[in-house]
């Protein structure tokens, strides 16, 4: 979404009733009257319509194993079909409508619809303005009491443009939650500095990152004289990132306790996922499944770490000794031991870093985002 983070978006399936009576349970009377033109539905006979499958086709958008957005469209005549999307009133303003529709539309299509019409109450018309700025060519009808919208279902070049655009903003507002981070954990900090917990933590305070830093580390009160946490959810402030230093076999239920803390992105240094096969492979599976669910980023796993060398960040969140001398070249690396040689080296030739990330295996953050 536009905030870079992360929601899935699928059909629905028979299950579906009780997250689906949920959402629409959750709507303001105004989304309501915007989506049906009435402050009150019949909720019942709307699920039922939503859930049969030999009549609409709707998709969902799920974060926390909650419905936050539902599009749908029922075929009205040949080639034309009548849509509708409504969003949950907390993530309204987040291009979540614009996900859907562009995917209703693409399946639409898909599937011989032509066109779509929508109506809303003609006081709330301004929630489908946004289908005009989407790039479709759109035909507006106003009559008594509501408002009736026509566009086709296929983007022109204009729309599909914008469509790329907004999804390289959703990559940059990504690529921003670990870059301009204000608070972090270090889940695994280390009193030993020669550790890889250690020195990433020893790293960060050397370089008077201008934000909270917070060691977490079940074992000691204090990690290399700062008070430390036994786990992230025991931090009394938010913690916009978190690094995780831990044993492949806890990182899972690592992610699991940030998602919870309402991490917004992790680094995940660990080593011993899809790098080394069999049951690795679960691991990163599993783990890419927590981020995606709650919505936070990934970097990583297996990764050496990222760094960010402007004025009023200086982020230095890797392991390795050498530190980045600030500049104006970006980096990313997909190996750590390449990545510790380029800083280096570039430190000797006078070569100033602006950010360095190393991707590690790729999880969900790739070489496109940071592009």
């Amino acid at each position: 979404m536009k905030d870079g983070s992360l929601v899935h978006v699928r059909r629905t399936t028979s299950d579906d009733r009780e997250i689906l009576s949920d959402f629409f349970g959750g709507l303001s009377e105004e989304s309501i009257l915007s989506r049906f033109m009435t402050p009150s539905i019949d909720k019942e006979s709307l699920l039922d319509e939503l859930l049969a499958p030999d009549r609409r086709f709707c998709l969902l958008a799920i974060r926390d194993g909650k419905v936050v957005g539902e599009t749908d469209y029922i075929i009205s005549r040949n080639e034309s079909a009548e849509m509708g999307v409504s969003v949950s009133d907390g993530f309204q303003r987040k291009g979540l409508g614009s996900i859907l529709l562009g995917q209703l539309a693409q399946a639409a299509a898909d599937s011989g619809i032509t066109t779509f019409s929508a109506a809303t109450a003609a006081e709330t018309h301004y929630a489908l303005i946004f289908v005009r700025d989407l790039g479709f060519p759109v035909q507006m009808h106003a009559a008594p009491g509501y408002v009736r919208v026509t566009f086709p279902t296929s983007m022109q070049p204009a729309g599909l443009a914008a469509f790329e655009r907004r999804e390289a903003d959703s990559a940059v507002a990504a690529v921003k939650r670990f870059l301009e981070a204000r608070s972090i954990a270090v889940i695994g900090a280390s009193r030993d500095r020669m550790a890889i917990g250690g020195a990433l933590f020893r790293n960060i305070i050397e370089a008077d990152f201008n934000g909270l830093v917070s060691p977490i580390n079940k074992e000691s009160a204090v990690v290399q004289s700062v008070a430390a946490y036994k786990s992230v959810l025991d931090c009394p402030d938010p913690v916009d990132l978190a690094f995780i230093v831990v044993p492949a076999r806890f990182v899972v239920s690592t992610a699991r306790e940030c998602a919870q803390k309402g991490v917004k992105a992790v680094v995940v240094i660990s080593s011993g996922f899809s790098e080394i096969g069999g049951d690795g492979i679960r691991l990163q599976e599993e783990l890419v499944k927590v981020c995606r669910e709650s919505g936070m980023r990934l970097i990583g796993p297996n990764c050496m770490g990222i760094v960010n060398t402007k004025a009023g960040v200086s982020l230095n969140g890797q392991f390795a000794p050498p530190k980045s001398i600030p500049g104006r070249i970006g980096f990313l690396s997909q190996s750590g031991s390449l990545g510790y040689v380029i800083i280096d080296q570039a430190n000797k030739l006078g070569l100033g870093m602006s950010s360095f990330i190393s991707v590690g295996n790729k999880a969900d953050i790739s070489s496109n985002d940071l592009i």
